[in-house]
């Protein structure tokens, strides 16, 4: 999605892309940011910043503050929704950050890594890291697509119960859309527009090839309830996103393959009710 196409949605953001930070701060959020040492002296960067909705806690936290966008009215919102001292906005492609090298301390992206394109990918993912001084951290949100085959597997559950096991796995398949989706690739295509979701291997492997060491994984949580237009499951456990946090070494450390830890963390949110474009 292009940065015009963006523009045309500013103006109305939280019903044109279903976002988890519509209902709030995610709780695993804002305890990664609290976790934060001096976090007054230090530089952070909201790293594809839309409308600018967590800016001002950001703004509340850090000395300094930049907001990273490419699209023109996105950042004017964030400009009427943030208008504190510390904090700066630029447009820049998150493919293309060689403005702001070095610069930062704490990187976050909250959702804003979409593109389908492997290549791109590679280059996103690369830059986040450079952006990064030594020790620098990255809090990161991405969609995940394990989640979608847990709810396929809880509308399987359901259909085979009411049907044959043919017309169970049929109906299975036409509810969760199953043709839209590319399960090797962790895309999700509608219409002219795609959009990516991560396997939780997948974003260990990108970001350990970027240079990201210390990686560990949550869950944002999004219950039930604030699903939207998929299907709910109020009694089971709820669907969610990755929480990602990974550093840059403070030096070359090759060779050292970094722990994965998959952690449940509680909480908020809305889940997108259909995935509406990349951010990327």
């Amino acid at each position: 999605m292009r940065a015009r196409d963006w523009d045309r949605v500013a103006s109305d953001y939280f019903t044109e892309v279903v976002s988890p930070l519509a209902a709030g701060l995610p709780r695993p959020l804002v305890h990664a940011l609290d976790a934060v040492p001096d976090a007054r002296r230090k530089t952070a960067a909201d790293l594809g910043c839309g409308i600018g909705t967590l800016l001002p806690a950001l703004a509340a936290r850090f000395g300094r503050v930049l907001g990273i966008d490419f699209s023109p009215a996105m950042l004017a919102r964030a400009r009427a929704n943030c208008r504190a001292g510390n904090v700066a906005l630029h447009r820049a492609d998150l493919a293309d950050l060689r403005a702001f090298h070095g610069r930062v301390d704490v990187a976050i992206t909250v959702n804003a890594v979409l593109t389908p394109d492997p290549d791109r990918l590679d280059r996103v993912f690369a830059e986040l890291a450079a952006t990064l001084r030594p020790s620098g951290v990255l809090l990161g949100i991405f969609p995940a697509m394990e989640a979608i085959l847990y709810q396929g597997l809880l509308i399987h559950e359901r259909e085979r119960r009411r049907s044959t096991p043919e017309r169970a796995r049929a109906k299975t398949s036409a509810i969760l859309e199953q043709a839209k989706y590319d399960f090797v690739h962790g895309t999700y295509r509608e219409a002219e527009t795609a959009q990516k979701f991560f396997y939780a291997f997948e974003l260990e492997y990108r970001l350990r090839r970027a240079g990201f060491r210390h990686i560990r994984l949550g869950r944002v949580l999004y219950p039930w309830e604030t699903v939207g237009g998929y299907e709910s499951f109020p009694a089971e456990p709820p669907m969610w996103d990755w929480l990602v946090r990974a550093t840059r070494p403070a030096a070359s450390r090759a060779g050292l393959r970094p722990a994965l830890r998959a952690v449940d963390a509680s909480r908020p949110g809305r889940r997108r009710r259909r995935p509406r474009a990349a951010r990327v």
